[in-house]
């Protein structure tokens, strides 16, 4: 029998109670999502308290402070773990002065992370979207320069070329328009999860969970009986916050 992993949750309670205290989540990027499992996540919160793991064992390219939720997070994930990376490298020709990116222009946004390959990690994002950029070879740090972008593949590319559009719109505009962010739609049911979690680890009950979320539709007398729907629905999403917290980046995050 495969045993239960512990449910663990910041050094100060979540209020899984309040639908407003998850609402940054609406606006993110999916991979924010595995981000708030991985920092819910016992084996990183040890890890990252005792250096005794790469970070690389949880697809991350440096840790991160699992006691930053969305949006004050700024995790970058290693390559293999999101394929929305872009791949770059220094142009091998010259080119139009505006198809040269300079990294200063997102200086309020850019976080960079240098790996022993002297690859370039580079992370543009507010908190709720991200782009991320690997430069192999050359450097954004010297100043203006002219990247080439690899894609291999059809499947493979699609996501790549969506992070493109970004970074271009981006580096051109100076934000990202609502158009390039669009909302996911499985959000709601993702923040149910994540508040069941918090809410078995500060010690609720089933039937507590269910009236939190569904309110006045649970009932006050055997509710296992007259709120039998809803009491599974409430067992399924135990079980994916059970699942999330076993194996945190398992889910469709980076889809």
């Amino acid at each position: 029998m495969s045993k239960r992993p512990s449910l663990v949750v910041t050094d100060r309670t979540e209020d899984w109670r309040s639908a407003a205290t998850y609402t940054a989540l609406m606006r993110a990027d999916r991979r924010s999502f595995a981000w708030e499992w991985l920092r819910r996540h016992r084996p990183y919160r040890q890890a990252w308290k005792e250096r005794h793991l790469s970070p690389a064992a949880f697809g991350l390219l440096a840790f991160e402070d699992p006691d930053r939720p969305t949006p004050l997070a700024r995790p970058i994930w290693a390559c293999e773990r999101d394929p929305r990376v872009i791949e770059s490298g220094p142009a091998s020709r010259a080119d139009r002065s505006d198809d040269l990116i300079d990294i200063r222009t997102f200086a309020d946004i850019v976080t960079v992370e240098i790996d022993e390959h002297d690859t370039e990690h580079w992370l543009l994002s507010d908190g709720y979207w991200a782009v991320r950029l690997a430069l192999h070879d050359g450097t954004l740090l010297a100043g203006p320069a002219l990247l080439e972008h690899r894609l291999v593949g059809l499947g493979s590319a699609a996501p790549k070329i969506q992070a493109l559009r970004q970074l271009i719109a981006l580096a051109r505009g100076g934000d990202m328009p609502a158009s390039l962010r669009p909302r996911e739609r499985r959000a709601p049911r993702w923040i149910l999860e994540l508040r069941t979690a918090d809410g078995l680890a500060a010690g609720a009950s089933q039937q507590s969970l269910a009236r939190a979320f569904f309110g006045a539709a649970i009932s006050d007398r055997d509710w296992r009986t007259r709120s039998a729907p809803y009491r599974l629905r409430v067992q399924r999403l135990v079980r994916a916050a059970h699942e999330h917290l076993a194996d945190p980046l398992g889910g469709p995050w980076f889809g």
